[in-house]
């Protein structure tokens, strides 16, 4: 039996083969990306430590530590982490046991000197009350040998008795004249030492200031100050205040890189999606562990060189503290590439954008 087949008219496309066509390009399509997608991204990790070197960095400010060289206990505090101070401003307040003990000893040294100096006066006044009946009897004594001297009729022992006693009044007199300019010398060094004593009094109650703590200058508060009631010893820090004037990043240089970056070379700092442009001014001969790297368990945290980098001006600065990667590019050719892709995309924070 013959069976005819009609097909249909083959200028008009069949649905089927048209859906598997288009499903086959959306399977292709998402392939290609897939495939081309991993491997850029093999591209970029191995590629980019040959283009560029990056490390991680943080904004910091020079920071003054506000503390003091007695042991205290903390009664108020004024500010906390990130108010403004301006210099002057007191910013809490202590007690300090160790600063009394310091205060009585110097009142106790004081009262010391006092009843020396009252012990030595009195010496002084006898002494030179005395001194006067001293000379008194010396030139009786001197009279008396003058007289024995033209005597004939004196025996031996009586020259001697008279002889001893002009020896004797003599010794007293001279005794008495020693004990008034040792004394009256002594009066002297102990004013110069009550002096001292009272000086150093005041310069301890002045620096101690009624236990009231200032900031030395104008700026931030970058940490979390003490705690009321908290016992801090001598040098710890009540707070760290850092100069918001003077905003530079500390750059944690990694270890393996092509080439070692210099002073005055050119970096870029990222900051979330912002890129910032800045400058080496200072290579500190230091190495630091970097505090924002996770510990590993099969990796230890190494410490890496800092690098100091300074932003350009017009350029504003992340939050101090903040967590920043900064990249510094091997050749001008792709620095150049660089700048032109930030200044296309906008990228580039200015205090104009920031605001």
């Amino acid at each position: 039996m013959n069976v005819m087949l009609n097909r249909l008219d083959p200028n008009v496309p069949d649905p089927i083969e048209s859906r598997r066509r288009a499903a086959g390009r959306m399977v292709r399509t998402a392939y290609a990306v897939v495939v081309f997608g991993i491997l850029g991204f093999f591209v970029v990790y191995f590629g980019a430590p040959l283009v560029f070197l990056s490390g991680p960095g943080v904004v910091s400010a020079p920071t003054v530590v506000v503390s003091l060289p007695y042991v205290v206990r903390v009664e108020q505090i004024y500010v906390d982490r990130g108010a403004e101070v301006t210099p002057g401003e007191v910013i809490g307040r202590v007690w300090s046991p160790q600063q009394h003990t310091i205060v009585a000893s110097f009142l106790q040294s004081l009262a010391e000197v006092a009843g020396r100096s009252a012990e030595l006066r009195i010496k002084v006044r006898v002494a030179k009350e005395s001194l006067d009946v001293a000379k008194s009897y010396l030139r009786v004594t001197e009279e008396a040998v003058e007289r024995l001297a033209s005597s004939t009729v004196a025996s031996t022992s009586f020259r001697v008795e008279v002889f001893r006693e002009r020896a004797a009044a003599s010794k007293a007199v001279i005794a008495q004249e020693a004990e008034i300019a040792e004394t009256e010398v002594q009066l002297t060094n102990l004013e110069a030492f009550d002096r001292q004593i009272r000086d150093k009094l005041m310069e301890a109650e002045r620096n101690f200031a009624g236990g009231r703590v200032a900031s030395p200058i104008a700026g931030i508060i970058a940490t979390t100050p003490a705690r009321i009631g908290q016992s801090l010893a001598a040098g710890l820090p009540i707070a760290e205040i850092q100069d918001p004037r003077e905003i530079f990043v500390d750059w944690y240089i990694p270890n393996q890189r092509l080439l070692d970056p210099r002073v005055g070379n050119d970096v870029v700092v990222v900051y979330g999606n912002w890129r910032m442009h800045g400058t080496i001014g200072e290579i500190l001969p230091v190495s630091e562990v970097y505090g924002g790297a996770r510990p590993s368990l099969t990796r230890e945290r190494v410490a890496s060189q800092v690098a100091r980098v300074r932003l350009e001006q017009g350029t504003a600065p992340p939050a101090l503290n903040s967590t920043v990667v900064v990249h510094m590019y091997y050749t001008r050719v792709a620095a150049w590439i660089a700048g032109i892709l930030i200044s296309v995309l906008g990228l580039e924070r200015t205090a104009e954008n920031a605001s």
